[in-house]
């Protein structure tokens, strides 16, 4: 998240401390004094939005998956071909502290998506690049595309600017730190390199000099950055807080960092502090000034230890009684990529979605809420032992086994989390598995087993395991939204053909970069994300089933592009044939019958119940 205006300040103020560099060169450095093979450690979501808007990707339409995934090799490939390897952060946790600042940044996009939905009903047109929202699932997703191309990934058990900060320092072979999170000037680091200026062809950047830019232009010591950084406001200091501290250093009344940077600077200079947060005495004296009252002290420590490197915290424990070995898979699965979601459902009982682009005015309700009762049924298989006897209920801290559930959706400000609890499986004979067993002894077959029962899909388990593992995740999506919520399905019948249909068709990224859509749908908007959002689901019951398939054929690219989907939806509205929606590709045709028959069965789309002769005229059974 960072230091709000921090990058903008010395690029605009700070000349000196914002340097033209070569990444090559720097390497070649490093290499030579270390005499070992240069490593840059990459912040992974920074890097998603470079790459993804670098390369001119539409975002509008739900994800440009397989063109993206090309866009990303070809990043890995140019530190290659300079001998450079790259290591990958995610973020695998939000800490309790910056849990406020989360909800205010998610809450924030809520009226801005409205207005992308507004003015695509208005323009029919993609909006401004100055809109730009990262597609839905695309942090997420991007983590598992790396590790597809064989790139180190790392899914972090903290903050993901701590632990680069701590891999950075821990290993001598790293020579720099490639990101766009202001919090790399304020650590006392290695150099941090900005993604935002970097040059895929020259490969220079920006050097954000931290020495340069403290003992220079703030005549401060680096290690009173974190300080500097607190007074400033970051993601434990809310700004808002410091709103009359920040009036009275301001030089022209006006709240931003450049008007206030030289006076807070003089503040810390003039009253000797250090900003060391074990000195309570001092934060007390600096929650005073900045919040006249000592009371907040806790609040400037925890920003301030926000920035010590090195501090060990201890992983959180597995939150039910399992075997160590368990524990140790679990923590070890996270920090190696191998699911998302599923230890901070263990250690935190917590689950998180940001905020998604669907238009809180159609008649679909909100993603969070479709698949909310299959990630109830996925806390039931985890905590399965806590509710079959109402006594055992509990665990180990006495309390009742529920989920917080932070989901960013229009409407729910999340000024506290939803408390969701566990469902039991139904499609399942006998005794359900406990977690420890799902893991380690069922057999591929019976953990597909789990996977069914967890999906509550009306498709018999023999048909769903006898479908072509790239398409198991596009299947089970369509299907269950088929069914809807008891209501009504939330697809039309032809639109879950267009689906279908945009899966079978094999383009190349060349082609699919050609490809135009006519107009901009927002409907088509909305059920891009809808089904994007099932994706992640599916990963989450994927992770809890330990893998019954390979993960793989998890990933979109397999089976959905957002804007071959939107241009199949813009062409399908208008009475179509299977030949014109199959673009008269006889072995499409053949497999999007032989698909669709699969996903429609027992659902009100079966073709043993509907003709859907009404939607195709040359459709035959």
């Amino acid at each position: 998240m960072g230091v709000r205006g921090l990058q903008t300040y010395i690029e605009r103020d700070c000349p000196d401390a914002c340097k033209s560099v070569s990444v090559k060169e720097i390497a070649d450095k490093h290499r030579h004094f270390y005499n070992c093979d240069p490593v840059l450690v990459v912040d992974g979501m920074s890097m998603i939005n470079r790459l993804y808007q670098n390369a001119n990707l539409e975002w509008i339409y739900g994800g440009q998956w397989l063109q993206f995934v090309k866009v990303l090799e070809e990043f890995i490939s140019r530190f290659k071909n300079i001998g450079v390897s790259l290591v990958f952060f995610f973020d695998g946790t939000i800490s309790a502290e910056k849990r406020d600042e989360w909800v205010r940044r998610r809450v924030s996009k809520y009226e801005t998506i409205a207005s992308i939905f507004q003015e695509i009903k208005c323009t029919l047109r993609e909006p401004d690049r100055q809109s730009f929202q990262l597609p839905t699932a695309m942090g997420t997703l991007t983590r598992f595309a790396t590790k597809e191309l064989g790139a180190e990934v790392v899914q972090t058990d903290k903050d993901a600017d701590e632990a680069i900060a701590d891999y950075a320092n821990n290993h001598r072979e790293v020579c720099g730190i490639l990101s766009q999170d202001s919090d790399f000037i304020i650590y006392n680091t290695k150099t941090y390199l900005s993604l935002m200026h970097l040059d895929l062809q020259s490969l220079r950047t920006i050097h954000y000099d931290r020495d340069c830019f403290a003992n220079r232009y703030l005549k401060l010591s680096v290690s009173q950055l974190p300080l500097f950084a607190c007074l400033n406001g970051n993601d434990y200091v809310p700004s808002e807080k410091l709103r009359s501290f920040h009036q009275q250093v301001s030089k022209n009344g006006r709240i931003y960092l450049a008007a206030m940077a030289e006076n807070m600077a003089e503040v810390i200079r003039a009253k000797g502090w250090t900003g060391d947060p074990n000195n309570l005495p001092e934060l007390e004296r600096i929650s005073l000034t900045l919040f006249g009252h000592p009371g907040s002290a806790t609040t400037i420590q925890n920003g301030l230890k926000s920035y010590v490197i090195g501090i060990n915290l201890p992983v959180p424990n597995v939150r039910i009684q399992v075997s160590p070995e368990f524990q140790r898979t679990v923590y070890d699965h996270h920090l190696k990529c191998l699911n998302t979601f599923i230890f901070n459902l263990m250690c935190k009982l917590e689950y998180e979605s940001s905020e998604p682009l669907e238009d809180h005015k159609s008649d679909l309700p909100p993603s969070a809420l479709v698949y909310r009762q299959i990630r109830q049924r996925v806390y039931g298989v985890i905590f399965n032992q806590y509710y079959h006897n109402p006594s055992e209920y509990t665990f180990r801290e006495n309390e009742r086994i529920s989920i917080k559930e932070w989901c960013a959706y229009y409407g729910n400000y999340m000024v506290h989390p939803e408390y969701i609890k566990p469902l039991p499986l139904k499609f399942w004979d006998g005794p359900i598995p406990s977690i420890e067993d799902v893991w380690f002894k069922l057999p591929e077959e019976k953990k597909m087993k789990v996977f069914w029962s967890i999906l509550h899909i009306s498709m018999e388990f023999e048909v769903l395991n006898k479908i072509p593992k790239p398409f198991v995740v596009l299947a089970c999506i369509l299907h269950y939204l088929i069914l809807g919520l008891k209501q009504r399905p939330l697809l039309e019948a032809w639109e879950v053909a267009v689906f279908v249909a945009q899966a079978l068709m094999k383009k190349t990224p060349s082609e699919l970069e050609r490809l135009m859509a006519p107009i901009v749908d927002a409907k088509a908007v909305s059920l891009s994300t809808l089904f994007m959002r099932g994706v992640t689901t599916i990963l989450l019951v994927h992770g809890a089933c330990a893998s019954p398939f390979p993960l793989t054929y998890a990933m979109p690219w397999h089976f959905f592009d957002g804007k071959l989907f939107h241009h199949l939806y813009i062409k399908a509205k208008h009475p179509i044939t299977v030949y014109e929606l199959c673009s008269g590709q006889e072995s499409t045709i053949k497999e999007f019958y032989e698909l669709l028959s699969v996903i429609t069965r027992n659902t009100a789309y079966d073709f043993r119940k509907m003709d859907w002769r009404n939607i195709f005229s040359d459709f035959t059974y």
